[in-house]
């Protein structure tokens, strides 16, 4: 049999076990008993690779079915695959070290099942002893559950712009899209909690612990052997630089990883030449180093980003501090709807379109959001003939701006 002949005979195979796949997850989009597909899908697979689940959830996305579709089935079918996935072969050794972005990961998901336990327990004494003592203690408990928002960040921000880049689209999307809606049932549980609406706090909570505790599956049994074979050191490696800023989930890794290699890629932007360094950017009025241009961006109170006219994240600015809206080094490059959550993406293609059109120039939004009062500003920028160059995003805190109340004037005479 020629080479060609295998590969074709290959491909047919991938093809026909894609179609049982995709006609497991259509008969429970129909509504179908999961248990009856459960049981046809343990006939027909001893074992699925977490590569034909990203094809075949890519193919859904193609055939019309939308991301939030696939949420609605994304806890069957990751009880289907639970324990069929074939684990990759000759896993690397480092993925099991201490400060290893897999092992991280792994220790923060024991962390948050040990977070859910205890907020667990105090609930059920809560319910019984609604004491303001015990109210403290459950609000602080879950202060700390809420850095899985940490955990999350780092999957979407750090992790899915690579797997972007390798041509895995649609996991990252479902996935986003689910822990949004986790992140949802925690500040409704948060909200019943602070404003003492104790009938549906036993089940809202249950519901918020099922959602968490099916997540770890889906990132322990699909995320993580979906990317192990793909992801080279040098892609852990920037994980890992770029995690520190995001900030972690309840623990911190007990060591800096460092990957036993006598060499490896140069990831670090080359250095300019002197030359360059001093050279100045020449303005319509004044001029500034790039140093002294980068400074002074980092320096404003603001987050800035900035989208080019091909929708695709070209710059932002580090500034200092916690950011409300993380930005890492991996975002250079991606396409601006991929940094954004799927339910927010519509909105994010019909601004751009607007900006492009010439319909809007502007738009400003403003929201709580983790725990600040936020004002969001976008702006199209053009050229002199006013033809569309991109977006610029502009993000502030705005509760110490709303709360200055008098006057503050000093001499500078």
């Amino acid at each position: 049999m020629t080479e060609t002949q295998h590969k074709g005979k290959r491909a047919l195979e991938l093809e026909q076990r894609q179609s049982i796949l995709k006609d497991l997850l259509l008969r429970l989009h129909a509504g179908e008993d999961k248990d009856l597909v459960k049981q046809d899908f343990e006939e027909h697979f001893s074992g699925i690779s977490a590569f034909e689940i990203s094809v075949m959830e890519r193919r859904l996305l193609g055939e019309g079915i939308n991301v939030e579709d696939i949420q609605k089935l994304c806890n069957i079918h990751a009880s289907m695959f639970l324990g069929a996935i074939s684990d990759p072969e000759n896993q690397s050794d480092e993925f099991k070290k201490p400060g290893h972005p897999i092992h991280v990961l792994k220790q923060e998901n024991l962390a948050i099942e040990s977070s859910l336990d205890r907020i667990q327990r105090l609930i059920e004494v809560y319910l019984l002893e609604p004491e303001p003592e015990i109210k403290d203690g459950l609000l602080k408990q879950l202060t700390i559950l809420w850095q899985f928002d940490n955990h999350y960040a780092r999957k979407e921000n750090s992790m899915f712009p690579i797997m972007e880049r390798y041509g895995i689209t649609a996991p990252p999307k479902v996935m986003w899209g689910v822990d949004d809606d986790i992140r949802a049932l925690f500040k409704q549980v948060v909200l019943s909690v602070e404003t003492n609406q104790l009938d549906q706090l036993k089940e809202e909570f249950a519901t918020l612990k099922y959602e968490l505790e099916e997540m770890i599956v889906k990132e322990e049994e699909i995320l993580i052997p979906m990317v192990s074979d793909i992801f080279n050191e040098d892609d852990w490696l920037k994980i890992d630089e770029e995690s520190d800023e995001i900030g972690y989930c309840i623990v911190k890794p007990e060591a800096k990883w460092i990957p036993e290699r006598t060499s490896f890629e140069d990831v670090s932007i080359p250095e300019t030449e002197p030359a360059e360094q001093d050279a100045n950017i020449h303005f319509k009025v004044g001029h500034l180093t790039p140093n002294e241009l980068e400074k002074m961006l980092n320096l404003l109170p603001l987050e800035l980003s900035f989208v080019d006219a091909n929708d695709t994240v070209k710059y932002f600015n580090v500034g200092t501090g916690r950011k409300l809206f993380p930005r890492t080094k991996n975002a250079i490059g991606r396409q601006v709807e991929n940094c954004h959550p799927p339910k927010s993406q519509p909105i994010v293609k019909k601004l751009i379109e607007d900006f492009k059109s010439g319909e809007k120039d502007s738009e400003t939004l403003w929201f709580h959001a983790r725990g600040e009062f936020v004002m969001v500003t976008y702006t199209a920028v053009r050229d002199d003939d006013g033809t569309y160059m991109g977006t610029l995003e502009y993000v502030q805190p705005i509760q110490n701006i709303i709360d200055l109340d008098g006057t503050e004037k000093k001499s500078v005479e």
